[in-house]
């Protein structure tokens, strides 16, 4: 697991109105928290926190403005669901000989025979697999062959095996499956009994009748 260094501020005001103006200089609002220890405001450069992001599950070394340094992981952040700027972030304090639980995601690997072959749709249920580790041994993402999958066929959390890391998902879960190809019927138009038994009209019909109707 690959090992970064991003550098915070401590936040000494906190409320909407701080925060806002973080924003808008281009900083992320967070806290920084450790089991035992008071919750620590911080904040931290957008540009870096999103370069950080994009590298996936890794250990932080989070180096505070007053000297300070540890180590963490990323526990959550909030999005702009509008921008997908990041709004809020939260780093988690760790102990390299203490387990934690973590999100690591999932990559598909190949194209299913089901869908180059017959047209089948692929399904990825799961995006991300929670799990418990030691930190240095947590993986950045889980890779999972999907070549050989045929119409039908799923990948199952039970089939995973990950060395010293333990699975927290639910072993009968789906991650990923092949769905049939769908068919697209096209609609008919519906012929009512009234209109299949009437006759069809004479061009001229009725303007002989009208004809024949008027007075002398």
């Amino acid at each position: 697991m690959e090992e970064l260094v991003l550098n915070v501020e401590k936040r000494q005001v906190i409320g909407k109105k701080h925060t806002k103006q973080l924003r808008s200089m281009g900083r992320v609002p967070g806290v920084y928290y450790f089991h035992g220890q008071d919750t620590i405001p911080i904040s931290v450069d957008a540009k870096q926190l999103k370069s950080v992001i994009h590298l996936e599950a890794s250990i932080i070394d989070l180096n505070f403005n007053d000297g300070h340094k540890t180590k963490c992981v990323i526990r959550e952040v909030q999005w702009d669901p509008l921008y997908g700027k990041a709004l809020h972030v939260d780093f988690m304090g760790i102990k390299l000989t203490e387990k934690i639980t973590v999100k690591v995601p999932v990559h598909l690997i190949g194209t299913p025979e089901g869908v180059k072959k017959d047209g089948g749709i692929l399904q990825q249920i799961i995006r991300e697999i929670e799990i418990e580790s030691l930190p240095l041994d947590i993986p950045e993402h889980i890779e999972i062959d999907i070549s050989h999958l045929n119409i039908g066929d799923a990948i199952y959390v039970e089939s995973l095996s990950i060395e010293k890391v333990k699975i927290l998902v639910d072993p009968s879960r789906s991650i990923v499956v092949v769905r049939p190809p769908v068919v697209i019927v096209e609609p008919t138009a519906e012929v009512t009994e009234e209109e299949e038994g009437a006759e069809p009209e004479v061009v001229g019909q009725k303007e002989e009748e009208s004809e024949e109707k008027k007075p002398e």
